[in-house]
Protein backbone atom coordinates (compact mmCIF):
# COMPACT_ATOMS: atom_id res chain seq x y z
CA UNK A 1 0.00 0.00 0.00
CA UNK A 2 1.60 3.50 -0.92
CA UNK A 3 1.41 6.26 1.10
CA UNK A 4 -0.96 9.22 0.32
CA UNK A 5 0.30 12.04 1.69
CA UNK A 6 3.53 11.06 -0.59
CA UNK A 7 4.41 13.72 -2.90
CA UNK A 8 3.76 12.29 -6.30
CA UNK A 9 7.15 11.72 -8.64
CA UNK A 10 7.03 14.64 -11.48
CA UNK A 11 5.42 13.65 -14.94
CA UNK A 12 8.61 12.82 -17.19
CA UNK A 13 5.89 13.70 -20.45
CA UNK A 14 5.39 16.56 -18.96
CA UNK A 15 1.49 15.97 -18.58
CA UNK A 16 0.83 15.44 -22.34
CA UNK A 17 -0.98 12.69 -23.53
CA UNK A 18 -1.51 11.09 -19.88
CA UNK A 19 -3.97 11.80 -17.32
CA UNK A 20 -3.67 13.86 -14.56
CA UNK A 21 -3.05 12.70 -11.34
CA UNK A 22 -5.81 13.52 -8.76
CA UNK A 23 -4.86 14.32 -5.05
CA UNK A 24 -5.53 12.18 -2.66
CA UNK A 25 -8.79 12.06 -0.52
CA UNK A 26 -8.69 14.44 2.28
CA UNK A 27 -6.55 16.83 0.45
CA UNK A 28 -7.91 20.26 0.14
CA UNK A 29 -8.23 21.10 -3.38
CA UNK A 30 -7.60 24.64 -4.28
CA UNK A 31 -8.64 26.47 -7.79
CA UNK A 32 -6.76 29.87 -8.66
CA UNK A 33 -8.99 31.71 -10.59
CA UNK A 34 -7.97 32.37 -14.08
CA UNK A 35 -6.41 36.08 -14.99
CA UNK A 36 -9.92 36.27 -17.53
CA UNK A 37 -12.36 36.00 -14.50
CA UNK A 38 -13.26 39.13 -13.36
CA UNK A 39 -13.06 40.16 -9.66
CA UNK A 40 -16.23 40.53 -7.68
CA UNK A 41 -16.82 44.21 -6.74
CA UNK A 42 -16.02 45.12 -3.05
CA UNK A 43 -19.16 46.57 -1.43
CA UNK A 44 -18.68 50.52 -0.35
CA UNK A 45 -19.75 51.51 2.85
CA UNK A 46 -21.04 54.67 2.70
CA UNK A 47 -22.17 56.22 6.52
CA UNK A 48 -25.74 57.10 6.14
CA UNK A 49 -26.49 60.35 7.06
CA UNK A 50 -28.87 60.56 10.20
CA UNK A 51 -31.86 62.42 9.73
CA UNK A 52 -33.14 65.13 11.89
CA UNK A 53 -36.66 64.13 13.54
CA UNK A 54 -39.06 67.09 12.53
CA UNK A 55 -39.33 68.62 15.90
CA UNK A 56 -41.90 71.36 14.50
CA UNK A 57 -44.84 68.41 13.84
CA UNK A 58 -43.96 67.08 17.46
CA UNK A 59 -44.55 70.24 19.14
CA UNK A 60 -47.32 70.97 17.28
CA UNK A 61 -48.91 67.72 18.45
CA UNK A 62 -48.08 68.26 21.81
CA UNK A 63 -49.56 72.03 21.62
CA UNK A 64 -52.66 70.39 20.31
CA UNK A 65 -52.97 67.96 22.62
CA UNK A 66 -52.92 70.50 25.90
CA UNK A 67 -54.75 72.95 23.93
CA UNK A 68 -58.23 70.61 23.73
CA UNK A 69 -57.68 69.40 27.67
CA UNK A 70 -57.57 73.50 27.95
CA UNK A 71 -60.46 74.13 26.00
CA UNK A 72 -61.32 77.70 26.99
CA UNK A 73 -59.90 81.10 26.35
CA UNK A 74 -56.30 79.70 26.66
CA UNK A 75 -56.45 76.62 24.47
CA UNK A 76 -57.62 79.32 21.32
CA UNK A 77 -54.01 81.06 21.78
CA UNK A 78 -52.19 77.67 22.35
CA UNK A 79 -54.49 76.68 19.31
CA UNK A 80 -53.80 79.29 17.21
CA UNK A 81 -49.54 79.07 17.99
CA UNK A 82 -50.17 75.20 17.29
CA UNK A 83 -51.52 75.37 14.29
CA UNK A 84 -48.89 77.74 12.70
CA UNK A 85 -45.79 75.06 14.21
CA UNK A 86 -48.04 72.45 12.62
CA UNK A 87 -47.90 74.03 8.75
CA UNK A 88 -44.46 75.07 9.59
CA UNK A 89 -43.74 70.98 10.65
CA UNK A 90 -45.67 70.44 7.27
CA UNK A 91 -43.21 71.89 4.88
CA UNK A 92 -40.46 71.09 6.70
CA UNK A 93 -41.37 67.36 6.07
CA UNK A 94 -41.65 67.98 2.45
CA UNK A 95 -37.83 68.65 2.65
CA UNK A 96 -37.02 66.00 5.05
CA UNK A 97 -39.67 63.20 4.19
CA UNK A 98 -40.29 62.60 8.50
CA UNK A 99 -42.93 63.82 10.36
CA UNK A 100 -45.74 64.54 7.82
CA UNK A 101 -48.48 62.34 9.71
CA UNK A 102 -47.24 63.94 12.67
CA UNK A 103 -47.56 67.52 11.53
CA UNK A 104 -51.08 66.62 9.98
CA UNK A 105 -52.40 65.13 13.42
CA UNK A 106 -51.42 68.44 14.69
CA UNK A 107 -53.00 70.82 12.29
CA UNK A 108 -56.12 68.99 13.10
CA UNK A 109 -56.23 68.73 16.73
CA UNK A 110 -55.31 72.82 16.94
CA UNK A 111 -58.21 73.29 14.79
CA UNK A 112 -60.03 71.43 16.74
CA UNK A 113 -59.31 73.32 19.62
CA UNK A 114 -59.30 76.75 18.13
CA UNK A 115 -63.07 75.47 16.70
CA UNK A 116 -64.32 74.63 21.07
CA UNK A 117 -62.21 77.39 22.06
CA UNK A 118 -64.70 79.78 19.31
CA UNK A 119 -67.97 77.41 20.40
CA UNK A 120 -67.55 78.21 23.93
CA UNK A 121 -66.83 81.93 23.68
CA UNK A 122 -70.05 82.19 21.36
CA UNK A 123 -71.78 80.15 24.16
CA UNK A 124 -70.92 82.18 27.26
CA UNK A 125 -71.55 85.51 24.77
CA UNK A 126 -75.49 83.75 23.96
CA UNK A 127 -76.01 82.62 27.47
CA UNK A 128 -74.73 86.28 29.14
CA UNK A 129 -77.73 87.81 26.79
Amino acid sequence: MSNPYQTPPSDPYGGYGQPQQQQPYGAPQYQQPGYGYPQQPQPQFVPSQVAEPNSYATASVVLGFIAVLLSCFYGGFLGLIGLGIGIAGLNRSSTTGLGRNAAIGGIALNTLAVLISIGLVVLVLVAAK
